[in-house]
């Protein structure tokens, strides 16, 4: 696939005072703050459609975004693109004469690999180049299949049908894995859960794993479970 963008980046002398713009001002909603301690930066994350802004705060004076700040003020920082395998990436732009800053890939936000090429290689413009989440996708989950979804910070476990999946976040209908078996219940009864499976977009740097619901040993599948208690595939009821 083709890299798609992903975030741009931007410097901040101060997140708490900008974020006031960026949320009260423009409406986004903040997604949380992650402290990047081998880029030395805290990490507010904001959505604004099918990608993220960031803004970027320094920890430390010798930090790659202290020295920008100092040197240029708060600004555009960099923009970053999403690729499924970084390494192929690299070695396709270091082939047409792209200069990789510092040892290449290093850990980022989101638990991803990243690098960066040099802003004289794009007519100055700081390109960050990002792999996939750590563990969050496997290529044969896709639209219509049930899954367990762990999520982080906040620490949560859905269960639910994919409605869509690509790189910004995974789309699910589904239900609180707490609430499955009270759900499982209501439905075989006839009736209609006070809390039932809800439409939900799970943001990617949130999704610690996205397994697909399938038997484990002599262990049935959540769905199986569902279609054995009810009578009916998980598939028709969530439509």
């Amino acid at each position: 696939m083709r890299p798609r963008l992903d975030h741009v980046g931007i410097a901040v002398l101060s997140l708490e005072r900008r974020l006031r713009f960026w949320t009260e001002a423009l409406g986004l909603e903040n997604e949380g703050t992650e402290v990047v301690e081998s880029e030395g930066v805290s990490v507010a994350i904001l959505r604004a459609g099918g990608s993220r802004i960031e803004l970027l705060e320094p920890l430390r004076d010798d930090s790659a975004i202290a020295r920008y700040l100092a040197k240029r003020g708060e600004g555009i920082h960099h923009l970053t693109l999403e690729v499924d395998d970084l390494d192929a990436a690299l070695s396709r732009a270091e082939g047409a004469g792209a200069e990789i800053l510092g040892e290449g890939a290093r850990p980022g936000a989101g638990g991803r690999r990243v690098a960066f090429l040099h802003p004289r290689s794009s007519g100055g413009v700081l390109v960050e180049i990002a792999g996939p989440p750590e563990g969050a996708l496997t290529s044969h989950i896709g639209p219509g299949q049930p899954v367990l979804a762990y999520l982080r910070e906040p620490h949560e476990k859905l269960w639910g049908v994919v409605r869509a999946l690509d790189a910004t976040g995974v789309t699910l209908e589904g239900i609180d894995l707490a609430s499955f078996d009270d759900w499982a219940a209501e439905v075989a009864r006839g009736g209609i859960a006070p809390l039932g499976p809800s439409v939900l977009f799970l943001p990617m740097h949130r999704v610690e794993r996205l397994l697909l619901d399938r038997p484990s040993g002599e262990l049935p599948s959540l769905a199986d479970r569902f279609l054995a208690r009810t009578g009916r595939s998980v598939r028709d009821v969530l439509g």
